[in-house]
């Protein structure tokens, strides 16, 4: 194969994450979680104790068959599901209480799936991109309402947006109504300094290891079907290139890391190593915009500050930028459930009083947020493409903003917000989202989201030419077989690499980022950390 050098190429200018993206990462506190231990090897512990070592690699060299065994069993471990460990040998897993917002989690792991399927058959065919009834045509079920949601991505980007606004938002909002300033500064600032690190850290591995693939010849039969044509018949999405020299594939994974990271060009950029982190600079950009509004505000009264926000939402909204629109609102909602108290356990004395109050707004209101729920799954389910000429939609598009880039974002934007609001009050819909399989999903979300764009670019591309040579594509059957039969293979191959990804690299970066903080803060006196307990009413 004729290989291309693309090296003077132009990088392409064209995405809590975790919940615990500002605390220690989901199980960031437990040993059974490290990947390994390699205190014991660090220069400053070896230079200590010289005599250490060279007793060691005795010991070594005496007993290696037993050290490959213990090596052996530990890699088979950890290159095991989480949920499996227990079966090889490792630790069974810890049973945890969900948290009050654990429903958001859930939420956040189910779109990162959603998001999976709309790449996956994006590749090979335009339809996911159109509603139910666009160009008289498109009659499929999955072209219809709310059914759409299962093949669409771009209202699931909407949804990890409005999340992360209200997650990086409600501990600090919270302190403030507080009147606790100090330690409002201190938060804030903690999450400004560790923001870039929670997320670059895992996506620049991403690209690393793609780069690695990409040089041991991993892309090399993937990228002969992208060049066939015969294939990637739907949106041909930027694919690793393969070039003369490791040298200049290297210096081109350099320049595509720099570029990811430029936090001064609001232009969406899709690299092509991995286009789909895309949405990392957006989420970073930003976060930095919603912690300078919260920073901005934090000494006026709450309803002036809800005043100022959403007059900053609707500038934003003027201006096109959906992006900080939806994080934007993701503090609006924070704001609101704060002063509803819709998270906070009542006192003892209160609870009689709060049963009775809770149960009469439970009959009234449980219909209402159901019923929001849908809406915004109706909303959300706006078609990428066409939507002004899509039965269902047209009259969204005569309440688009005419500045906005994408016009499909409004209504996407609308439907994510409705959607996260709604399940914040509504405990029938958090059912859907606290069970054992949403919470797995949302804790190996942001590392699922990183891995399946280079599995769907290798495994998938390979995979699907051969898949349709068998059980053919001439007919509708044989077409959605094959679909289904790739899809059987590389979602559980996704998942997979996602769960290692996260105990690998998620969850280390997280505990990287906290001890870096701890190394350069300046420690604070009992007394300067003394805040007052006075509450705004």
């Amino acid at each position: 194969m004729l290989l291309t050098d693309k090296d003077t190429r132009p990088s392409p200018a064209i995405h809590d994450i975790p919940l615990d993206d500002l605390e220690s990462g989901p199980y960031g506190g437990k040993s059974s979680f490290n990947w390994t231990n390699l205190s014991d090897y660090t220069p400053s512990h070896v230079l200590a104790r010289p005599d250490r070592l060279s007793s060691h690699v005795q010991h070594v060299s005496d007993h290696w068959q037993e050290y490959l065994d213990r090596w052996l069993k530990r890699l088979g471990i950890a290159l095991t599901p989480s949920y499996l460990q227990h079966l090889v040998g490792g630790e069974p897993p810890q049973p945890t209480k969900p948290h009050a917002i654990a429903a958001l989690d859930g939420l956040r792991g189910w779109a990162c799936l959603l998001v999976f399927n709309f790449h996956f058959l994006f590749t090979y065919t335009w339809k996911v991109a159109v509603g139910w009834g666009f160009n008289n045509e498109n009659y499929g079920i999955l072209h219809l309402p709310i059914v759409h949601l299962l093949v669409s991505g771009h209202i699931m980007v909407a949804i990890f947006f409005v999340i992360s606004g209200y997650v990086l938002s409600y501990k600090p909002l919270k302190i403030i109504r507080t009147r606790s300033w100090e330690q409002t500064l201190a938060t804030l600032a903690s999450s400004t300094f560790r923001r870039g690190l929670r997320l670059y850290i895992p996506s620049i591995v991403g690209i690393v290891l793609v780069f690695v693939a990409v040089r041991l010849g991993v892309y090399n039969y993937s990228l002969r079907v992208l060049n066939e044509g015969h294939t990637i018949l739907g949106t041909n999405e930027q694919h690793p290139p393969l070039m003369k020299s490791f040298t200049k594939q290297f210096w081109d994974m350099y320049l595509t890391a720099v570029h990811l990271m430029d936090p001064w060009n609001w232009a969406l950029y899709y690299n092509y190593y991995n286009p789909h982190l895309w949405t990392i600079p957006v989420e970073f950009r930003c976060s930095i915009v919603l912690f300078l509004t919260i920073i901005a505000t934090s000494r006026v009264t709450a309803v002036a500050r809800l005043s100022l926000v959403s007059g900053l939402v609707w500038f934003c909204m003027r201006w096109g930028r959906w992006d900080v629109v939806l994080f934007l609102s993701g503090m609006l909602m924070a704001e609101a459930d704060l002063i509803n108290g819709t998270w906070e356990r009542p006192s003892a004395d209160q609870k009689p009083m709060h049963r009775i109050r809770s149960t009469l707004s439970r009959v009234s209101s449980r219909k209402f947020w159901i019923a929001l729920f849908i809406f915004g799954l109706y909303l959300g389910s706006a078609p990428n493409t066409g939507y002004k000429w899509t039965p269902f939609y047209m009259w969204t598009w005569r309440i688009t903003p005419k500045t906005y880039p994408e016009p499909h974002r409004f209504p996407q934007t609308l439907g994510a917000v409705l959607i996260v609001f709604s399940i914040n009050h509504s405990k029938d819909i958090q059912k859907l989202f606290v069970n054992p399989l949403s919470q797995y999903l949302g804790k190996i979300s942001f590392a699922f989201y990183i891995v399946h764009g280079p599995i769907l670019h290798s495994l998938g591309y390979s995979l699907m030419p051969n898949i349709w040579k068998v059980t053919g594509k001439e007919t509708d059957f044989q077409y959605c077989l094959g679909f289904l039969i790739g899809w059987l293979i590389c979602l559980p191959v996704s998942l997979w690499a996602g769960d290692v990804f996260w105990r690998a690299v998620d969850i280390p970066s997280v505990k990287f980022a906290r001890w870096v903080e701890d190394k350069v803060l300046v420690k604070m006196t009992g007394q300067q950390n003394s805040t007052p307990n006075a509450h705004i009413h």
